[in-house]
């Protein structure tokens, strides 16, 4: 099989595929916060990392986009009592 095929998926197919997205919040800023944020989020399917900082209340998450999509990861942090912002 050439490499180079754009076809040749054979050796892919299974991976991963990362991604990672900044998310701003409302009211995330304190410790308890972020980790009534985290765990929702950690609970996707896909989600590899969360990273959450109170002082600036945004969120970074990796996820396999194979496996996960934003809207996904929003409606998880509203599950978690807290709202994406509009802005970073």
């Amino acid at each position: 099989m050439d490499p180079s095929d754009p076809h040749n998926l054979h050796d892919t197919a299974d991976q991963p595929v990362w991604e990672r997205i900044d998310i701003a919040t409302e009211g995330n800023d304190c410790d308890e916060c972020v980790r009534a944020l985290r765990e929702p989020l950690m609970k996707v399917d896909g989600v590899k990392e969360v990273i959450a900082d109170p002082q600036t209340e945004n969120v970074w998450v990796t996820f396999d986009a194979r496996k996960t999509h934003a809207p996904e990861l929003h409606d998880a942090i509203l599950r978690s009592g807290y709202k994406p912002a509009r802005t970073v």
